[in-house]
């Protein structure tokens, strides 16, 4: 807002996006064009609840259209494309042209403070599945003709 090129950026998980206040940040900041990029961790499993039982959508970005703002689908367990979506919205957002939405999916494997784990019921082969894809292990494999640069 002060011409000074800097970008805010939240951090949110999937079941925020339910949550009134995320609408209405969504909403001034595409009506002021507000410089600020909004990012959802899609995790797949909320506290207790898996996403899909709580999301009437099956992506979390679909909903920045209500708000005339773009809504990015990016595969959070890649570091380099999450980089490539980030990048261009801080551009846009840099540019005047106000937020983005952007939603990383990944999965959780992890419990959250005070919620184990095997509280949520859980296929081992989908665990087993997203492990294979750790972001870290993934960012450290040689790019084996991605076409990305390092």
């Amino acid at each position: 807002m002060e011409g000074k090129g800097a970008v805010a950026v939240s951090f949110f998980g999937d079941g925020a996006s339910n949550a009134g206040p995320f609408h209405e940040c969504l909403n001034i900041a595409a009506t002021w064009k507000l410089p600020m990029l909004y990012v959802c961790e899609k995790q797949h499993v909320r506290a207790q609840t898996a996403a899909a039982a709580t999301h009437a959508l099956s992506d979390v970005a679909a909903r920045a259209a209500g708000y005339g703002i773009p809504g990015v689908v990016v595969d959070g367990n890649d570091a380099f494309a999450v980089y490539q979506a980030a990048h261009a919205a801080v551009e846009r957002a840099r540019s005047g042209d106000g937020p983005t939405l952007i939603e990383c999916k990944t999965y959780r494997w992890r419990a959250t403070p005070n919620v184990p784990v095997r509280s949520i019921p859980r296929d081992r082969a989908e665990v087993d599945a997203w492990q294979r894809k750790d972001p870290i292990a993934l960012a450290r494999a040689p790019a084996s003709g991605s076409g990305r640069t390092r």
